[in-house]
């Protein structure tokens, strides 16, 4: 596919349902860990199974948004890069919020799916200024931990340390309820809850998302031209 417009749109569209089924999986964990009346397990194994999502994401190269916007900030881009990063975001959301209609066509009668309103509630944090700043800041640390989870895997050449690494930043992001915008995409369509917070939610998130990677990146850059003037 020669193409990098339509590899990046198709390869998203994959990535996106890849992270729709990494918020099913959480959903799957807290349902039934909940019947049995544990709901923090239920919480902790979704978090970590959640990882099932990403690891397939890098595992194929697939083009997950989240994942590809720090390149930004690492060294300077042409436009057609900028091109792509939309695309793939678009084919990100046809993806997410495809498998979450999908499942909420399958399941909206099942009792699972009280799990995933509850889930749906948990991102409607926006009817203060409190909420709002809590939902700018869950958006900004997912960001970053989602560049360190895919940039620790693409550094480990065997993906031993690197996948343990990224299941480490997956369940932190996780289970700490910070927010990613895909993820976010497929828990609304599952729950089929479309208000005005919904697209709120998802500009902040999206745009929070963006900015998260640029930490990591500033500290990765200072410890390089550290490393340089050493060694000079």
């Amino acid at each position: 596919m020669n193409n990098p417009y339509l590899k990046h749109f198709l390869k998203g569209i994959l990535a996106g349902l890849c992270i729709g089924l990494g918020g099913f999986l959480y959903i799957l964990m807290v349902y039934w860990f909940g019947k049995a009346s544990q709901p923090e397990l239920g919480k902790v194994f979704g978090s970590i199974i959640f990882a099932v999502g990403l690891f397939l994401v890098c595992t194929f190269s697939l083009s997950l948004y989240t994942g590809k916007v720090g390149e930004l900030y690492e060294e300077s881009k042409e436009g057609e890069f900028v091109l792509c990063l939309v695309l793939m975001l678009l084919g990100n959301a046809i993806g997410a919020f495809g498998l979450g209609f999908a499942c909420y066509g399958i399941f909206h009668n099942a009792e699972i799916y009280g799990t995933a309103l509850s889930v749906c509630a948990s991102r409607y944090t926006l009817t203060s200024f409190g909420g709002v700043l809590s939902c700018i800041v869950a958006s900004f640390l997912c960001g970053t931990c989602v560049y360190l989870a895919v940039k620790s895997y693409a550094s480990d050449g065997l993906h031993r340390v690197g996948t343990l690494l990224l299941v480490f930043f997956v369940f932190l992001f996780v289970y700490s309820g910070f927010q990613h915008c895909i993820a976010n995409m497929f828990y609304f369509a599952f729950g089929n809850q479309f208000e005005w917070q919904t697209f709120l939610n998802l500009f902040l998130v999206i745009l929070f998302n963006s900015l998260g990677p640029v930490p990591a990146v500033l500290m990765k850059k200072l410890f390089q031209k550290g490393q340089y003037g050493r060694r000079r």
